[in-house]
């Protein structure tokens, strides 16, 4: 990459550092607060899950840096800002409620492809979610239990009694061996996954283990450990429940840390990407210049002008008030190529001609002011767009 290309695909790093500085130390202070409001000034701790606590508050801080880094970047910045917009009317708040059923709850996204792909990401996606929010709430002691009569626990939760629960009861097991329950379905969608890839090896030629496999394999490994935790009190006695505990305890820290610069730094993308079909849905659409196919919205193509802007970019079309990103991506491949190939360029919407300026850019054609139509001897410029 030359010096120009460089200068106009990064940012300042400065604006970065300080940036994320200052959203790690929100976070930091977010985090210490609600520890101590949910452990009821430092009562609660659970000393036996300090070595998660702080790895997780650790991963949290790491993905704040990363989120930093990807709202920093111009186009990011730009659609979080008007998708945040969206969110002073309440058919902006009816959108992200029904955007977020169909991406999270239902992974419309992913169930077009098979079934088989869906139901795996569905058991990877919820049993990781869920699992998350227990662990979570337990490690950052957000949650915990009280006993309050010799069979009966009582749920707090922020230092506040929610309800008790018999020690027998079926919501009692449900709570107590929810990461179990989890832990399944993860190890099952875990299978399913490197079976998958394991077919389509050919296919995948983007595949890597440090990337697909290693993930999958840290997933199945806490899962496993931690299930082999109730095995060995229920059923063993305790015997190895030390060593087995020492083994998750280590799994589950290096998934927490590894976790942000892996593969799963989707998970929290994809839910600050909600604000994409927002952005997409609350605009009017706009049409291409050329054929007059309707191709993005009006705002999301200013956007797109002014990052190219911001960032020293300007691809306009000479002589005219047109941007290249006034064209469809058909558009724009067809008409680069009719005019490095000397044809003329007619569009057909705007009315006007253009030719290749020379430079791997478009500008008026010599001879054919704005509003005048081109000969019949010019087909190849008003041929439709390649699909």
């Amino acid at each position: 990459m030359n010096r120009d290309s460089r200068a106009f695909t990064s940012y300042p790093s400065g604006r970065f550092v300080s940036k994320a500085a200052l959203y790690v130390g929100i976070m930091a202070i977010l985090l210490l607060l609600s520890i101590y409001i949910g452990s009821v000034g430092f009562g609660y701790v659970d000393l036996a899950l300090y070595g998660y606590l702080w790895a997780t508050v650790l991963s949290i801080l790491l993905f704040t840096a990363r989120i930093a880094a990807w709202t920093s970047r111009p186009p990011a910045r730009r659609l979080w800002r008007q998708g945040l917009s969206l969110f002073s009317s309440p058919r902006g708040w009816m959108f992200l409620i029904r955007t977020l059923f169909d991406n999270i709850g239902r992974q419309r996204f992913i169930s077009g492809r098979s079934w088989q792909r869906w139901a795996q990401h569905m058991l990877l996606s919820w049993g990781v979610l869920v699992s998350f929010g227990i662990t979570y709430a337990l490690v950052l002691n957000w949650m915990h239990f009280e006993l309050v009569e010799p069979r009966t626990y009582s749920v707090v939760v922020f230092g506040i009694h929610l309800f008790r629960m018999g020690v027998d009861s079926f919501l009692a097991i449900l709570l107590y061996h929810g990461l179990n329950w989890t832990g399944i379905a993860v190890i099952i969608g875990c299978l399913m996954a490197m079976r998958r890839r394991e077919i389509n090896r050919k296919n995948l030629v983007e595949q890597t283990k440090d990337f697909d496999i290693f993930p999958l394999v840290l997933l199945i490994a806490i899962s496993i450990t931690g299930s082999l935790l109730t095995v060995s009190a229920m059923w063993m006695e305790g015997v190895f429940y030390t060593g087995i505990a020492l083994s998750h305890q280590v799994a589950v820290i290096v998934f927490l840390l590894y976790m942000p610069f892996s593969k799963f730094w989707h998970i929290p993308l994809r839910f600050l990407g909600v604000v994409v079909p927002m952005y997409h849905a609350a605009h009017a659409p706009k049409a291409c210049s050329r054929c007059g196919r309707e191709y993005a919205t009006e705002t999301q193509i200013r956007d797109v002008q002014a990052v190219l802007q911001e960032r020293g970019i300007p691809v306009r079309v000479g002589g005219t008030s047109l941007h290249m990103s006034d064209f469809c991506s058909e558009c724009r491949r067809v008409s680069n190529r009719l005019a490095a190939a000397g044809s003329l360029v007619q569009l057909e919407k705007s009315r006007v001609v253009l030719q290749g300026n020379g430079s791997n850019g478009l500008t008026l054609a010599d001879g054919f002011p704005a509003g005048m139509q081109a000969g019949g001897a010019e087909s190849h410029g008003t041929a439709r767009p390649e699909r």
